[in-house]
């Protein structure tokens, strides 16, 4: 084929292979659009599905860690290294001020110049007020969520201190061994008490009372989280602790024992001053809250809190959950089981 034959050949080949036309062009950007917003939706819808599923994660952790909290404290409440109340009962009922370690004192509720001698109750709470019903403490429970329940919890530290090592300030039981007329000593100083050779000092038990609450805030004046919160009252002082956000609503339901056998006969939220001696269970009631808002979630549902009653509708965007633990109360409970 010659030069004069290919030329007209290749101009042919060109003018087909000019390229895509306008309209073209048009639909291929259409389709391209269509696609890219189908795959932003789908991510879009993903995303917020896992933001989701993390607040939940959040909310769910947060209901069975504070409950985890309560059940081992409660657990140990009543715990007074090596002294055993009689029959497990209080001498008396409950002090006026759960924060008072002062030994001695008509509010601490610890005493042994009172015959029989003067013991708290290991257990105590206050029903869910308008304000806070500690008002007349030295507790001072700042930023109190009205219209939850706070909860009291007396015992002394499972590792024993010797004597000599006690810490200046820090209110300690001592338990003597050797027989005496004194059944313990609660105090800062001054401990004298013995162990079964009559020579060397008993051991001593750092006393811890905790006082559990529900507050408005985490940090407050930052935020409006909802949170568990404890007032410890240990190594002489007083500390507000933040334990854990979200917790909006708190309940309990107080078993007690009416023939002395350990067990529970009958479940009360508000327990009559003589019971408190006599709580051997606690069921615990919990409402927790997403700390953050759900876009689009009305929240138009009923909570149960035990013998409390129901909490909502809140009718916010807020999701919540309800938990319920029945606890025993081992001290006091085992000491009367025959």
């Amino acid at each position: 084929m010659s030069r004069s034959d290919i030329q007209p050949a290749i101009r042919h080949l060109l003018r087909h292979q000019a390229g895509m036309s306008l309209v073209e062009l048009m639909v291929s950007i259409a389709v391209g659009l269509i696609l890219l917003a189908g795959i932003t939706t789908l991510i879009g819808r993903q995303s917020s599905a896992r933001e989701e599923l993390e607040k939940a994660s959040r909310e769910i952790e947060n209901g069975r860690y504070a409950t985890q909290l309560l059940r081992e404290d409660i657990q140990h409440a009543g715990f007074y290294g090596e002294y055993s109340p009689v029959s497990g009962v209080a001498a008396t009922t409950v002090p006026a001020d759960p924060c008072n370690l002062t030994a001695g004192s008509t509010n601490s509720g610890w005493d042994t110049t009172t015959t029989p001698v003067t013991v708290p109750a290991p257990i105590y709470g206050y029903a869910a007020q308008a304000s806070d019903p500690t008002t007349a403490t030295t507790c001072g429970l700042t930023n109190y969520k009205s219209n939850t329940a706070i909860l009291v919890v007396r015992r002394t530290g499972t590792v024993p201190v010797a004597a000599a090592s006690a810490v200046a300030g820090t209110t300690y039981l001592q338990v003597p061994q050797c027989l005496t007329t004194t059944p313990f000593a609660l105090g800062t100083s001054g401990f004298t008490l013995q162990q079964k050779d009559c020579t060397n000092l008993a051991p001593l038990h750092a006393y811890i009372v905790r006082v559990y609450y529900v507050s408005t805030c985490d940090v407050c004046g930052s935020d409006t989280i909802p949170t568990l919160k404890v007032v410890e009252s240990t190594n002489g002082t007083k500390t507000i602790i933040p334990l854990v956000e979200g917790i909006e609503n708190m309940e309990f339901d107080y078993g007690i024992d009416n023939d002395g056998d350990g067990a529970p006969d009958a479940y009360t939220a508000t327990p009559a001053a003589t019971d408190w001696p006599n709580v051997m269970a606690i069921r615990i009631n919990l409402l927790a809250r997403n700390n953050d808002l759900t876009t689009g979630y009305q929240d138009n549902k009923t909570y149960s809190l035990g013998g409390a009653g129901t909490v909502g509708p809140f009718n916010d965007n807020y999701k919540r959950h309800a938990y319920s633990e029945l606890v025993r109360v081992i001290n006091p409970s085992a000491r009367r089981e025959k």
